[in-house]
């Protein structure tokens, strides 16, 4: 069939193939919510190392250049230990949640070093469990903290709470929008193929060419179609 065919079609039907588009597309809209997390918890800790105890007169003179320097590499340190998963553990049992999965977790938890201050990250699905995990984790720290500097041999580190927990709203991630896009083409998928279907079953004869085809008859003669414009 000539292209104008389905030109035609489509002229004729494209309120259907529009309303299945809408519907496919503002369904997946409704669903996303909960389908990802939408909403951030960042949290901010400073880590920092008391000088080393000056005895007598003989010891070195770089102020607290080494221990500045011992805090950014506490830092880095730190931020992994943050995302372990014996690190989440500790705050899945500080939280109070046993249906929490400490593997699903990992994976919306992350960090981000900004010169002697780490941002602390989770998402979640709902602004409450996003600011309750944050909250946990810096409870954790607070507790348990000297136990994991312990762990990188930095006894005497500390780390404190610069930033409380805020949570912020993520207006549409990369993989939510991918995901709405294959909604929506899924939605013109349907819809062409409802325009096919309707087409099929519409047994109106519009033009000379199909009475042709149909029933075999010369078409002697048309009627022009009268202008709406004009009345």
């Amino acid at each position: 069939m000539p292209v104008q065919y389905y030109l035609d079609v489509l002229s004729r039907r494209w309120r259907l193939l529009v309303g299945c588009i809408l519907a496919v597309g503002l369904l997946g809209a409704a669903t996303l919510p909960l389908t990802y997390n939408n909403y951030t918890a960042t949290v901010g800790f400073v880590v920092s190392v008391p000088d080393e105890p000056r005895v007598g007169t003989d010891y070195y003179m770089y102020n607290n250049l080494y221990a500045w320097q011992t805090s950014e590499y506490l830092i880095d340190d730190l931020g992994e230990v943050m995302k372990s998963r014996a690190f989440l553990s500790d705050v899945k049992q500080e939280v109070g949640d046993p249906n929490l999965d400490v593997v699903n977790l990992s994976r919306d938890v992350g960090t981000r070093r900004t010169h002697r201050v780490l941002r602390f990250t989770v998402t979640a699905r709902t602004a409450q469990d996003a600011y309750r995990f944050a909250e946990g984790a810096v409870r954790v720290i607070e507790k348990k903290g000297a136990e994991y500097f312990a762990q990188l041999g930095a006894d005497r580190a500390r780390a404190r709470v610069i930033d409380p927990p805020t949570v912020t709203w993520n207006l549409l991630s990369l993989r939510a929008g991918l995901d709405l896009a294959a909604r929506v083409l899924l939605g013109g998928i349907l819809g062409l193929t409802l325009v096919a279907l309707a087409e099929m079953l519409d047994t109106t004869i519009r033009t000379g060419r199909q009475v042709e085809e149909l029933l075999g008859l010369p078409v002697l003669a048309e009627v022009p179609v009268m202008d709406r414009a004009r009345g």
